[in-house]
């Protein structure tokens, strides 16, 4: 019983920290001090600092660190610790399916901050990493978070056709798109790309996996992979309730897409309607 009560209490001088985090004013690096406190609390090993020339945060966790520009999102991913969140995303999205190489390629469409990479580089260190996230923000905290060998990252959207278009920023929720979401921040003009032409622009011949997490722009951005995806062996989609104000799922969209372009369903993540799909005619 003195155990369950010292997580009681622990739990609620944390959730007492997040309200007081709440109030606007404070100062950053003092925000960072009551986390840490939290986390010591609750017997957690990650850490939180303000950089205050860049204005930017670092979570770090041993050896690991993680910059992030929005305190409460950056928070809630990493305080339960860096490996923690990349474990997550990697098995959200079903990847614990594939025996990933030296030398595989995986393009990540909506990198983020790139936490998916810091599992697949923990599987093998010689993937070439190609990441692709169009908002400004996101693509600067995406280049300060993958740093590794053989990475190429890409601050453009992706889509069916090469364009100019309107793209809505909400980095503070991660909820950025090229479609018009319930709530966002600022719009600006990304250039939008396909995924045919971006791997024939890099001379790819075989792609091992594409993940895709465009809120809602999964649909499109597969009809810009067609002529390519007999190259692909698994893509894995997020395809979830996000697509435009109407917050509709494309999952039902991107699955019978796939599955009548030679793919079939591997794994499914049913909290997040998130799945992998293999394609037929390569692999085992």
């Amino acid at each position: 019983m003195k155990i369950t009560a010292y997580k009681l209490i622990n739990f609620a001088f944390a959730r007492v920290l997040d309200l007081i985090q709440k109030i606007t004013f404070l100062p950053k690096s003092f925000l960072c001090i009551l986390e840490n406190i939290s986390s010591f609390m609750l017997g957690k090993k990650v850490r939180f600092k303000y950089e205050k020339k860049s204005n930017i945060f670092i979570a770090t966790e041993g050896v690991k660190k993680r910059y992030f520009s929005n305190f409460e999102r950056g928070t809630w991913l990493y305080r339960n610790g860096i490996n923690v969140r990349s474990e997550f995303i990697f098995n959200s999205y079903c990847l614990q399916n594939i025996r990933f190489d030296s030398n595989d390629v995986i393009i990540d469409c909506g990198a983020n901050s790139g936490d998916l990479s810091i599992k697949l580089y923990e599987i093998c260190r010689t993937i070439n990493y190609i990441g692709i996230e169009p908002s400004p923000n996101d693509y600067e905290i995406l280049a300060k978070n993958v740093n590794h060998q053989n990475v190429y990252l890409l601050q453009k959207a992706l889509g069916d056709k090469n364009d100019n278009l309107k793209f809505y920023v909400c980095s503070e929720k991660g909820d950025s798109s090229l479609l018009e979401p319930s709530f966002y921040t600022d719009i600006i003009e990304v250039q939008v790309v396909t995924l045919a032409s971006l791997i024939d622009c890099l001379k790819i011949k075989k792609v091992k996996l594409i993940k895709i997490e465009a809120e809602g722009y999964e649909p499109e951005i597969l009809e810009g992979a067609q002529g390519i995806l007999h190259n692909v062996e698994y893509i894995a989609v997020d395809g979830g309730y996000e697509r435009g104000t109407k917050k509709e799922q494309t999952f039902t969209t991107t699955t019978n897409f796939l599955l009548n372009n030679n793919f079939e369903m591997v794994d499914i993540y049913f909290p997040w309607y998130r799945a992998l799909y293999k394609n037929k005619s390569l692999g085992n």
